[in-house]
């Protein structure tokens, strides 16, 4: 999966990530989602994969911060949050097409948009009344 090399002070740490796995965005929403605690470098290595270099923000314990984490204790959140943040990213390429139809419709219906989006407003998008969902359906099949 990754290759993990801490300092002997366990203050950095340089993580090895596949670039097959996990995208660019993904790594950087991960390092931007753990700023407030962690500084993060990331490049890219020959073989396909990333390179992010994490080290503490804070590594002497201070008054806000009477105890401070060390760089072991973050890798496995920073972990969890790579795979959150890709599969965000999966997820918002997948829908993608919905959601710029849905916009294109909801735009084009108040008459904000100089052109009509393809179609017809009878086409079968529209709220599912059992659940408060979007539902698709096929033209002309009677359900909804």
């Amino acid at each position: 999966m990754s290759d993990v090399t801490i300092n002997d002070r366990h203050t950095t740490a340089e993580l090895r990530v596949d670039r097959t796995t996990y995208s660019k965005q993904a790594v950087l929403r991960t390092c931007y989602w753990l700023e407030k605690d962690l500084d993060c470098k990331v490049s890219e290595a020959l073989n396909s994969e990333w390179i992010i270099s994490l080290s503490l923000r804070n590594s002497t314990p201070t008054l806000e911060h009477p105890k401070v984490k060390r760089i072991d204790d973050w890798i496995p959140e920073f972990y969890s949050s790579l795979i959150d943040s890709q599969l965000r990213v999966d997820i918002l390429v997948e829908t993608a097409s919905i959601r710029e139809l849905i916009l294109a419709k909801a735009f084009a219906k108040s008459g904000i948009l100089e052109d009509q989006p393809p179609g017809s407003f009878a086409d079968p998008v529209g709220a599912d009344k059992r659940n408060g969902l979007v539902s698709i359906s096929l033209k002309g099949s009677g359900k909804d």
